[in-house]
């Protein structure tokens, strides 16, 4: 069985104006056992706080969690879903293993370390995502007889202010109240000085403290008098069926690009550098290649630098969808193969891509977003005292588009904190394989 669709990836994140990077993503695959196809691409995204261990332990094992369970190897789209909350359940249990080896607070308290967690599995033709926090997941799609891309959110922000989540944190004991004008889920901190466990008798303070409603970690926000966290682990989970004749993209970003750029502005970015770059690879004179993730993550900073806050910890990861086949990059090689030295005007599949090849650096400079379109509500993040190593995939390419071969286990890229790593465009086929 193939997975249905071809894949080109790109992954790009800066640390902005933070003290620590805190963001991670992943993108893995795992072949068949002939070696001739995949059983699955998994794409995954993570915002960390107040400390950088949360996001590092779902990077680590969230998928994993998942794939162990004979569930997920089902053909019913519900056990694959149940797979996936099952495995984000299991990962946030697994934390309370992990917390007393994570940086304490400045009080001494265990670590508040928590993480958003986005994710994506492509497998047999259908997408089937997973999600908490206000990280998200944009589908880009072109309907029939237009030229424009469109944007189809496949996730929702869990803020403490939406009635559905406020309710179920009230019904957990928990409180939501304003600082600074962001909606926060309250932290009932044991009051500085503490020692020992808490009781009924500990005098609590309560701290406005995290504008997410769900997450992974967190750990602060057991209640254990009803055995619920007020910050829930509990992930929407949703299966859509690839048609690869409108769907082009999916753009996985934490909220340092989404709180700057609407989903139908991060899109649009996306579909002006693929045409770039189809045109670019037809033309011998027009060389550069883009890679859409840096540019969606450079347009967020310069739009961060612009309402004069400190920039976000950035991160993106863009995989592009196409037919099943020879790889896109094949497939551009071979139609060049086609044309005459002269007197043939290179055309690519979008109608207008020669000019707006031409037009593309101005396109790509400029942004049509209101300044209020998008309002901020990221919390001020605890810095954390850790720091993480930069692994750098041994596929990397400069400014180019090539094929990889797929191993037989996962090949995992990661986001740390020492630089700004990117995933260069590289095709991952359903059926390339010798």
């Amino acid at each position: 069985m193939s997975i249905g669709v071809n894949l080109r990836v790109t992954g790009y994140c800066r640390q902005g104006g933070r003290k620590y990077m805190e963001d991670f993503f992943s993108v893995a695959y795992q072949q068949t056992e002939d070696e001739k196809d995949l059983e699955y691409a998994f794409i995954g995204i993570y915002d960390g706080h107040g400390g950088a261990e949360a996001a590092a332990f779902a990077k680590e094992h969230l998928m994993e969690s998942i794939i162990k369970h004979k569930s997920f190897w089902s053909d019913n789209d519900e056990e694959v879903l149940r797979a996936i909350k099952d495995g984000y359940i299991a990962t946030h249990y697994a934390m309370w293993k992990e917390q007393e080896k994570w940086p304490r607070t400045a009080s001494g308290l265990p670590s508040t370390a928590g993480t958003t967690a986005s994710v994506a599995f492509i497998r047999r033709g259908k997408i089937y995502v997973g999600h908490v926090g206000d990280s998200g997941i944009v589908l880009g799609y072109q309907p029939p007889n237009t030229a424009e891309w469109k944007a189809k959110p496949l996730t929702r922000d869990h803020k403490p202010e939406n009635a559905e989540e406020m309710s179920r944190i009230q019904q957990c004991g928990g409180k939501v109240v304003l600082k600074s004008g962001v909606p926060r889920v309250v932290w009932n901190r044991p009051r500085i000085g503490h020692q020992g466990p808490v009781r009924r008798s500990t005098l609590i303070d309560e701290i406005p403290f995290l504008a997410v409603a769900r997450s992974l970690g967190d750990l602060w926000s057991y209640n254990s008098r009803i055995n619920q966290f007020i910050v829930s682990p509990n992930p929407d989970c949703s299966v859509i069926t690839i048609d690869t004749s409108i769907h082009r993209c999916l753009i996985f970003g934490t909220d340092g690009l989404y709180n700057m750029l609407s989903p139908h502005m991060a899109v649009a970015i996306v579909h002006q550098t693929e045409k770039h770059n189809e045109f670019a690879a037809l033309n011998e004179v027009h060389k550069a290649w883009l890679n859409p993730s840096k540019l969606l993550v450079e347009r967020a900073l310069e739009r961060w630098h612009t309402t004069n806050m400190r920039a976000d910890n950035t991160s993106v990861v863009t995989l592009m969808l196409d037919p099943p086949g020879p790889p896109r990059a094949q497939v551009l090689k071979d139609r060049k193969k086609n044309y005459p030295a002269t007197g043939l005007k290179i055309m690519t599949r979008f109608k207008d891509a020669e000019q707006n090849a031409n037009d593309c650096s101005t396109c790509l400079e400029k942004s049509n977003l209101e300044a209020d379109e998008h309002p901020i509500t990221k919390e001020d993040i605890a810095p954390s005292t850790s720091q993480t190593h930069v692994e750098v995939p041994a596929n990397k390419v400069e400014n180019s588009v090539s094929d990889i071969v797929a191993p037989k286990t996962e090949v995992m890229t990661n986001c740390s904190t020492n630089s700004d790593p990117v995933i260069t465009s590289s095709d991952v086929s359903s059926n390339t394989f010798p």
